[in-house]
């Protein structure tokens, strides 16, 4: 069993170099074992296009601070859990873009911080391209087709960021529809996407 927590307050910590290695190892003390770091870049409106995640000083600056966290997660020997947001329902490919923009960045970033990868978890939102509406009136061998369509576009994209040194692991974070998440996807959708980043 291991045990986790959530920092999310990790990008004002992390401008307060102290502070973020205080809690940290308050954190270790506890016997946490990793630390959940998210990351939403915002819609596609805030954030203008993928190539944007690259060439802006902004957002380039967002990614070495979580690299930086999660390096001094693995300085306390803890794995830092990574949840990227980007948009993944923009259609005609777009949502692949920003995907493999994001990871893109995330990976240089890491390189840059001398993070260790293989001890990183990555979760972010599959990029499926298509509207909640759109994916619910698919039917079911549609939504498994799309699944693990995207599954392997992810791993590759991945596997391409990261030169083959890839990651620890990979969550997908696309909701429940169990719950009161009206963008979430599909259960068999989510299933398929695994198995496609497996593939």
């Amino acid at each position: 069993i291991f045990g986790g927590v959530v920092l999310s307050d990790w990008q004002k910590l992390s401008g307060e170099r102290s502070s973020i290695e205080q809690k940290l190892a308050d954190f270790r003390e506890k016997g946490i074992d990793y630390v959940r770091l998210e990351c939403n870049f915002g819609s596609a409106d805030d954030i203008g296009g993928a190539a944007q995640l690259g060439n802006n000083p902004l957002f380039g600056a967002r990614f070495d601070l979580l690299a930086e966290a999660a390096k001094e997660c693995q300085k306390r020997e803890m794995v830092p859990l990574v949840l990227i947001q980007v948009p993944w329902r923009e259609t005609g490919g777009d949502s692949n873009d920003y995907f493999k923009q994001a990871i893109k960045c995330f990976a240089n970033a890491l390189r840059d911080a001398r993070v260790e990868s293989k001890q990183v978890i990555l979760e972010t939102r599959p990029p499926i391209g298509v509207s909640t509406r759109e994916e619910r009136g698919l039917a079911g061998t549609m939504r498994i087709s799309l699944g693990l369509e995207t599954g392997r576009r992810m791993f590759d994209a991945i596997e391409e960021a990261f030169d083959g040194d890839t990651v620890a692991g990979f969550c997908v974070a696309g909701g429940s529809t169990k719950g009161d998440v009206p963008t979430a996807m599909e259960d068999d959708t989510q299933n398929a996407v695994r198995q496609g980043m497996r593939q």
